[in-house]
């Protein structure tokens, strides 16, 4: 991570490079795991709306990370149910850092919100990504994205 670099809680007017980052996320680099079906159906829950309310609901952090001036990826962390929510980051800057960093502070709210572990269900293509920062797969599972469509990704869990 550079100088460039700021991981700060978000904040209502960040809501649509949010949405950007995340929108270009689904698009780019979950096309090489899910098809188009699933995609578009995952795209179609994308809403800045969502955004707002976890911004604002004190049982959750949404944190975003700002390289070179732009908002390129966020995390949401549910602090009742011990869950990472979600973690994205532009796919033009993967590589870079950024997920980790995002990820090391994710888990660093929730020790300090007094949990012992983080679960989270990884969309297959960033199933690599966690089990390199040391989480446990838990099984297979499906989380149903709208009445037609489901999607595969998997449980995991690192106790902090």
């Amino acid at each position: 991570m550079s100088l460039l670099t700021i991981l700060r809680p978000a904040v209502a007017q960040d809501c649509q490079a949010i949405h950007n980052a995340h929108l270009h996320a689904v698009q780019y680099t979950c096309i090489r795991s899910y098809d188009d079906k699933v995609l578009h159906a995952w795209e179609a829950l994308l809403d800045i709306d969502s955004y707002l309310e976890t911004i604002s609901d004190p049982g959750k952090a949404f944190w975003v990370v700002e390289y070179r001036g732009t908002i390129q990826g966020f995390f949401q962390v549910d602090f009742k149910e011990a869950q990472l929510d979600a973690l994205y980051v532009h796919p033009f800057v993967h590589n870079h850092g950024l997920g980790t960093a995002l990820l090391r502070r994710a888990e660093e709210l929730a020790h300090q919100a007094g949990l012992s572990f983080l679960k989270l269900y990884a969309s297959l293509n960033s199933v690599p990504f966690y089990r390199l920062n040391h989480y446990e797969s838990l099984g297979s599972a499906v989380l149903q994205l709208n009445k037609d469509v489901k999607v595969k990704c998997e449980l995991m869990r690192k106790y902090l």
